[in-house]
Parts: C-alpha cells; sequence; structure tokens
C-alpha cells in the first residue's frame, strides 16, 4: 500500500477513535457523505502530509463547510503535518466554543 495512503487512513482511523466517531467508507467518491470522520455533531475533512506545509484553500473549507451542513453536523477541517494534528474551524464555531467553556 502507497505510504500516503496509509498515513491518510491511519489520520483518519486515529482521529475517529479519539472523538468516539466513525471513519467515512469512500468518502472522496461517495456522493452521500463526503468529510472522512464523524461523530453525532461533528463532520471532519482530513488531510495528512510529510511536508512542512499544506496550502488550504478556500474552496477546501467551503466544500468542507457544504458536506458537513448537508450532514448537519458541524465542520472541522484536521491536517496532519510533521507530527501534529493541526484543527482549523470558522470563527462562528471557534467562539460557540469559546461560549461553552466560559459558560460551564
Amino acid at each position: 500500500m502507497d505510504r500516503r495512503i496509509k498515513a491518510s487512513r491511519t489520520q483518519e482511523k486515529k482521529l475517529a477513535k479519539d472523538i468516539g466517531g466513525t471513519t467515512t467508507a469512500g468518502s472522496g467518491n461517495g456522493w452521500a457523505v463526503k468529510n472522512d470522520v464523524r461523530n453525532a455533531a461533528w463532520s471532519i475533512e482530513c488531510k495528512t502530509t510529510a511536508a512542512a506545509r499544506f496550502s488550504l484553500t478556500h474552496r477546501d473549507l467551503v466544500n468542507a463547510e457544504k458536506n458537513a451542513l448537508l450532514d448537519l453536523r458541524t465542520m472541522a477541517f484536521a491536517i496532519d503535518m510533521q507530527g501534529r494534528t493541526w484543527v482549523v474551524l470558522s470563527k462562528e464555531t471557534f467562539l460557540r466554543l469559546i461560549e461553552r467553556e466560559e459558560a460551564a
């Protein structure tokens, strides 16, 4: 198996376990559920790279958000890079999380 595919699958399985969710079989080629990992609240698009940089476009984010909304979930975009996972959220989602934390 190609090392990139293996790294991608490993990322998705680990993230799914971390959030108590599941991976989405065929997420890149299916028509129904698109993002790679999901649980009851979140739909997460995953990318992985061995490089020291990753190009994230507006189109990538909008597509991930659209796919999450169609699935009635909140979008996040997870990027594995240089041995660490980074999660990108919209400002609105980030502020909602901050409000919940402050209310607790």
